[in-house]
């Protein structure tokens, strides 16, 4: 082969190459990052913008308050007043049908933060903390509530929120893979349950354990809790997923879900839902 040839035959080959790696690209397009919107939560309010963009969206909520603070993320789908809306997040039970738990970072105590990841189409939501102070009063009564406006094309199938474990939610119970370890941890969430879920993730107080917990939610949630809140997601409707990031240390945990059961109106903790956890 003489030397021209030589150099046409590379230059086939380059070409050929450069079209390759254009085709690849074209197909694999990179997952698309988080917008990332920074919630402060006070006693009793939410500061923040009032309108945010559609996709996958990381909230991140900084306790600047005295009393630990949560900040669940609620679509409303349904043309109903604001005054209706806070109406039917303040009457006991489960919440009605034309509302969607999506997501958002669960309680953490004061001078601490939370995130929750999670895809959001364009519609009105609404920012809520439904912990409760230690006079048993939920903040939502004392007002923390938010009207929060999500504008833009839906997120597409590629950006939902991705982690190296999961949490699986169902009646009544907590299921995941793989196993907890020590460290830096992005967990996702998953409801695989008929009814409304949450999952807190709280660090157990020396001697304290799981049957603790629940009898502080049976007592009201008055007084100091038996564990220390790390976040996790506040709501989520059957079906849905978010995701939260977390770092452990050495030691117990415990799983819990405290949302009001759509039978009795119970506690989902009381019907069981706790999990405690050994992390080394």
């Amino acid at each position: 082969m003489n030397h021209t040839a030589a150099r046409r035959r590379t230059c086939r080959l380059a070409l050929a190459g450069l079209v390759g790696t254009v085709a690849c690209a074209r197909h694999s397009p990179r997952a698309a990052s988080p917008n990332v919107i920074t919630i402060t939560a006070t006693d009793y309010a939410f500061g923040g913008p009032d309108t945010i963009p559609a996709g996958l969206a990381t909230l991140r909520l900084v306790n600047a308050g005295k009393e630990p603070h949560q900040a669940g993320l609620v679509r409303v789908d349904s043309g109903k007043s604001s005054a209706a809306v806070e109406a039917a997040m303040k009457a006991p039970g489960p919440p009605p049908e034309w509302v969607a738990f999506v997501g958002g970072p669960d309680v953490v105590l004061p001078g601490d933060t939370a995130n929750s990841t999670q895809p959001l189409t364009a519609g009105r939501y609404f920012l809520v903390c439904f912990f409760p102070s230690p006079d048993g009063k939920l903040h939502l009564e004392k007002g923390m509530f938010r009207w929060l406006v999500v504008r833009g094309p839906a997120p597409p199938a590629e950006s939902d929120p991705a982690g190296d474990g999961t949490i699986t939610l169902n009646d009544y119970g907590f299921e995941i893979a793989p196993p907890l370890t020590a460290g830096a941890h992005t967990l996702r969430v998953a409801n695989a349950g008929p009814q409304l879920h949450e999952v807190m993730l709280l660090a157990l107080a020396p001697g304290k354990g799981a049957a603790d917990v629940v009898a502080w939610d049976k007592g009201g949630m008055k007084g100091a809790p038996p564990a220390r809140p790390l976040g996790g997601i506040v709501g989520l409707t059957p079906g849905r997923h978010a995701a939260f990031t977390v770092t452990l240390a050495p030691g117990r945990y415990v799983l819990a879900c405290f949302v009001p059961d759509a039978v009795d109106g119970k506690s989902h903790a009381v019907h069981g839902m706790v999990k405690e956890i050994t992390v080394s």
